[in-house]
């Protein structure tokens, strides 16, 4: 971590006999000196105590100036260790006013990892508390991947529970009674303390942690547990929950986490689930004796290998049946009311009831900044969160941010095998994987700027000021005493980022000088530092808290091609939408695929004929690119996720040029092709298996979209898939409707059906002299499930890899897996065609487009003495104006769109360095004035 050094400097201007020199010691060395961590631990209301970290604003370290009175050297001390730096209230300066807003993040990977936020937030004004979940590292209990941070699921199911739970059902610990997302928001809104001397003044306070504003945040697993926190918290009930910002997150998990259109999503629950209980101990039956401490072994779950166990859970929840329901593989599952907030209701007090008549998404009225990607694992279920949510509470803000990134890479501007333009950083103005130097390349800037925190701020009780408590110590100086500060000392928290930054000064700090009982108060100005302690290129101003408010609710990022001549300017835009999926400006175009491999908008007009492959489930087609965050490219060169090329030598054996691959390619395009929205599949095809003598069988369509480039680039772009058994709920699904009385059948053997299905979102800009490519194959393995191609028993899902040794029983028969023919019809009856969501030419009202910025000026000579250059590239109408350091405006001139040069007149400007700016733009260059 760059150095990082506090003040520093202390000038006494107002006294012609102090001064003050940089020394060495009594400063803030590092950013974590400016937070003070602390745990503590959180009953949960079975008695099960999760460890919670918090970060608080307070230095560790006092710090301190150097100062010279006559011909003596002194060392006062400036601000006392363990003081809190930020505040809110400044009207009436108590204990009580030092209770701050609280960030709250839960995890599953270990709480001290979270060094990053834990540093951030408390710079930025809050105190950050992340908590291990139950059963992880330091909290107490049995850990269940997500199913104690949900909502009580005892009266959906009250006889069925997770069998390597070894708390009986009625017992107050089983985890169908688990609720702590919930409780732990309450719990620190309620009886969480700070019991110590806040406000400096010698009498030890205890004060609220919290001063009733209480926010989360949090990717992929913290993300989930934001949303599940949330629907569990009644809505007829006040609570202290302000706002939410879940990250590449869902709360509708059947067809988004563990299954799509009935395809078992292999590597992300055999992945995640296994690795989450492989880093569990080994057996500790000799040690590990109790289910209530923090002891994490396999002895928790009655097992004494993690593998055996992660394997059964699997099975329980997607395999196994339930009494008189399915397995958790079907809809109508009695599991799905365990994760999915649509299928657990709630009664008018907002509680869990089987017979409730409220969606659960009613609890979920708390305004979220929802934040995903087009290659994100969640992405569908996270769009259907966020439109159930704005269903269920009208007039609550909620915004949808869908950027060109996975899982991994959100703010990023780099996904699988593409870096995109700059204006990627548009939006959130920040990569989320921030560098380790966190005061490098303005980035504090960037996070200060950035909609995240003014997320905070404006549901979170507005801007921080930053404040150095009265002192009420005499410090000797020689034959005299100084008291440092003499008041509290406020100023807005952006003026102190400011100052830090090395582009303002800290203005009128009161003291005292006593000599010989005189007391003479006076205020002094502490210069901006000589050097920069972060680099800030301009100074900070205050926030506009309408500025969230005022922008569209949905913001999507439209990819394209890049590094293409013809196309220097398609796609890669931002557009700001009302809605999504879009309900204007979208039309439906059906690209119908041929026999012969074409694809055209023209419908056949006879049967054309037919095309096959043989599916070997030892044998899949491999991932290669899309929505994944496990896979990894075969070569081990990165992950398997984003826009990947397909056509790489490396690997396009395994996944264009195979027998079981079927690929069809338009024309060239003469112009642009934009789509937005999820594109729907029809396909009509059939299965035949006859290794065994079943009437029934099963098997998978997968189709992928490709990008094919003039240079030969064929980039993913977006992908979407059918298990033949869920192909009625697939089509209910394209439908918009999800319903559980629809039920899984086996299809028969050698018959064809027609298969209607939704891919995953996308928005995509194909350029011109381009082709669209598609691929149709019945794996993409390890993404999902190798089907086995093996008809099922009603109510079961037969789980298995290539490698495995298990077979299945079906009507007595014991099956293997076994490879299948499969047949393609292409017909006038039933067309085979991709339906794409075509974005008119023309955008409909209430949609703004922003591309790649190129909005650029220069300014020279600089420095200079006497008058300025200033050149753009753009037209615009605006201002120029030019700001000290302290941010004041002294000067202001008018330019036209007419005009793309100005020379302006600096002469009566005093030395020194100023920030010039395009109003419009707002865009700002350093100018040093000599």
């Amino acid at each position: 971590m760059k150095k990082f050094l506090f003040f520093i400097i202390i000038y006494l201007i107002n006294s012609s006999s102090l001064k003050a020199q940089i020394i060495p010691n009594g400063t803030i060395d590092n950013i974590e000196e400016l937070t003070k961590k602390e745990t503590i631990y959180i009953p949960m209301d079975d008695g099960t105590l999760l460890a919670t970290d918090l970060y608080i604003p307070i230095v560790r370290d006092s710090v301190v100036a150097q100062i010279s009175l006559g011909n003596q050297s002194y060392t006062v001390q400036f601000i006392p260790k363990n003081t809190q730096y930020i505040i809110y209230d400044t009207s009436n300066i108590q204990a009580d006013n030092f209770s701050l807003p609280l960030i709250l993040s839960r995890t599953p990977y270990n709480k001290e990892g979270a060094s990053k936020q834990g540093n951030i937030f408390p710079f930025f004004g809050y105190i950050f508390a992340n908590q291990d979940m139950r059963g992880r590292y330091s909290s107490e209990g049995v850990y269940f991947p997500m199913y104690s941070d949900s909502w009580p699921k005892t009266s959906y199911h009250p006889n069925i529970g997770i069998p390597m739970d070894l708390y009986s059902l009625n017992h107050p610990k089983n985890a169908l009674k688990h609720h702590d997302g919930s409780q732990t928001i309450n719990y620190l809104s309620n009886n969480a303390k700070r019991i110590e001397d806040v406000n400096n003044d010698g009498i030890i306070d205890t004060i609220s942690l919290t001063n009733g504003n209480i926010g989360m945040f949090g990717a992929s697993a913290m993300g989930n547990s934001q949303y599940q926190a949330l629907s569990d918290l009644p809505f007829a009930q006040s609570n202290a929950l302000k706002c939410i910002m879940p990250i590449v997150a869902t709360n509708e998990h059947y067809n988004t986490t563990l299954f799509n259109n009935g395809v078992f999503r292999n590597s992300l629950v055999r992945g995640w689930i296994t690795g989450q209980l492989t880093d569990v101990k080994p057996s500790l039956d000799s040690i590990d004796n109790s289910l209530e401490n923090n002891i994490h072994s396999t002895s928790d779950y009655g097992y004494t290998d993690s593998l055996e166990l992660s394997k059964d859970l699997i099975n329980w929840f997607v395999s196994d049946k339930h009494s008189t329901s399915p397995s958790g593989a079907y809809p109508n599952s009695i599991l799905r009311s365990d994760l999915d907030a649509s299928q657990a209701p709630i009664n008018a007090q907002g509680n869990s009831d089987k017979n409730g008549q409220l969606s659960r998404y009613k609890n979920l009225n708390k305004p979220g900044y929802h934040i995903t990607g087009w290659w994100d694992i969640f992405i569908n279920g996270q769009i259907e969160t966020y439109n159930r949510i704005k269903a269920s509470n009208p007039g609550v803000r909620q915004k949808l941010v869908i950027g060109p990134w996975a899982h991994q890479t959100i703010g990023a501007n780099k996904t699988g095998m593409v870096t995109y333009p700059q204006n990627v950083y548009d939006i959130l103005n920040i990569d989320l994987d921030l560098d380790s130097n966190l005061f490098s390349s303005d980035i504090i800037k960037r996070i200060y700027e950035s909609e995240i925190i003014n997320w905070y701020k404006t549901h979170m009780g507005g801007e921080p000021f930053f404040i150095i408590p009265e002192s009420n110590t005499l410090q000797n100086i020689g034959t005299g005493q100084i008291r440092i500060p003499a008041k509290n000392y406020i100023i807005p928290h952006y003026q102190f980022l400011n100052y830090l930054g090395g582009v303002t000064q800290l203005p009128q700090i009161p003291i005292e000088i006593i000599v010989n009982n005189v007391v003479t108060p006076m205020s002094i100005d502490f210069p901006a530092l000589g050097t920069n302690l972060f680099n800030l290129s301009s100074p900070l101003s205050p926030s506009n808290l309408n500025q969230i408010n005022q922008t569209k609710d949905v913001r999507i990022y439209v990819t394209g091609p890049l590094n293409d001549p013809q196309n220097p300017q398609t796609g890669n835009y931002w557009l700001g939408l009302d809605a999504f999926p879009l309900e204007q400006g979208i039309s439906k175009e059906k690209f119908y695929l041929h026999k012969n491999k074409s694809i055209t908008t023209q419908i056949p007009t006879n049967f054309e004929g037919e095309l096959q492959y043989t599916a070997d489930p030892h044998n899949p087609v491999l991932t290669i690119g899309g929505n994944n965050m496990i896979p990894s490219l075969p070569d081990g060169s990165g992950n398997s996720q984003g826009q990947i090329d397909l056509a790489h030598s490396n690997w396009k054996t395994l996944t264009l040029e195979r027998n079981d691959i079927l690929s069809f390619q338009t024309e060239v395009f003469s112009d642009t092709f934009s789509i937005i929205g999820f594109p729907k599949a029809s396909i009509y095809a059939k299965g035949h298996t006859n290794t065994y003598n079943t009437s029934k069988t099963d098997f998978d369509l997968m189709v992928r979209i490709v990008d094919v480039f003039p240079d030969g680039r064929e980039l993913f772009v977006s992908e979407g898939t059918v298990n033949a058994k869920a192909r009625a709920y697939a089509k209910a699904l394209l439908q918009g409707i999800d319903s559980t009385e629809i039920s899984y059948d086996n299809i028969n053997n050698n018959v064809f059906y027609n298969f209607e299905f939704q891919l995953l979102p996308i928005a995509y800009t194909f350029g011109k002299g381009h082709r669209i490519k598609v691929l149709i194959s019945s794996s993409n393995y390890p993404k999902y499930q190798s089907n086995p191609h093996l008809p099922n028993e009603d109510g079961e899902f037969f789980r298995w890899n290539p490698g495995d040794t298990n077979s299945y029983t079906y009507q007595g028969q014991t099956l293997q897996p076994q490879s299948s023919e499969i047949t393609f019809s292409f017909n006038n009856i039933y067309p085979t065609f991709i339906e794409f969501p075509k974005l008119d030419t023309i955008f409909p009202t209430g949609i703004y487009q922003t591309r790649a910025d190129s909005k650029i000026f220069e300014i020279y000579p600089n420095p200079t003495s006497k008058e300025v250059n200033i050149t753009w590239t753009e037209a615009v109408e605006s201002n120029i104006i030019i700001r000290d350091l302290s941010g004041k405006t002294v000067f202001k001139n008018k330019i036209s769109k007419a005009e793309n040069r100005k020379t302006l007149s600096i002469g009566s400007l005093t030395a020194g360095m100023y920030f010039i700016e395009i109003e419009a733009w707002n865009i700002t260059k350093k100018l040093i004035v000599k």
